[in-house]
């Protein structure tokens, strides 16, 4: 079954060079370690508006309506970035993931200049649940 890494953090939109080209170096750590495919999603349009996302006509009092900028305090500024990270199993990625945070390529980012801030990065693992349109 397959298994993903979802992370998402805002980075300031005039970054987004920087950010890919530290993000390729990282995929190759993880697809070393295991990882089947690993996918970068950056940002496009107006992140707070959430109406879009709901049925045309819903009673929905758009102050009500939480967008991803709200869960990763994104600013004016900046664009939020998704990345999905595909694993064959649990236990690959348990092992994938050990590996990897004490790679010395990860490492030696400790001592670079950071594309983006790590404290608001939001992560959690999952399982797949559903796929469409499903294999013949």
């Amino acid at each position: 079954m397959t298994f993903a890494d979802i992370t998402m953090v805002p980075v300031s939109s005039d970054r987004r060079t920087a950010y890919l080209a530290f993000s390729r170096r990282m995929a190759a750590v993880y697809l070393d370690h295991g990882a089947e495919r690993i996918v970068d999603y950056w940002q496009v349009g107006d992140s707070t508006n959430q109406q879009e996302f709901h049925a045309d006509g819903a009673d929905h009092d758009p102050e009500e309506l939480h967008g991803l900028a709200s869960v990763v305090g994104a600013g004016s500024a900046e664009s939020i970035v998704v990345t999905i990270t595909e694993w064959p199993s649990a236990d690959v990625r348990e092992r994938g993931t050990a590996a990897a945070t004490k790679d010395a390529r990860v490492l030696a980012t400790l001592d670079e200049d950071p594309v983006f801030d790590g404290r608001r990065l939001v992560a959690a693992s999952f399982e797949e649940a559903l796929s469409l349109p499903e294999p013949d």
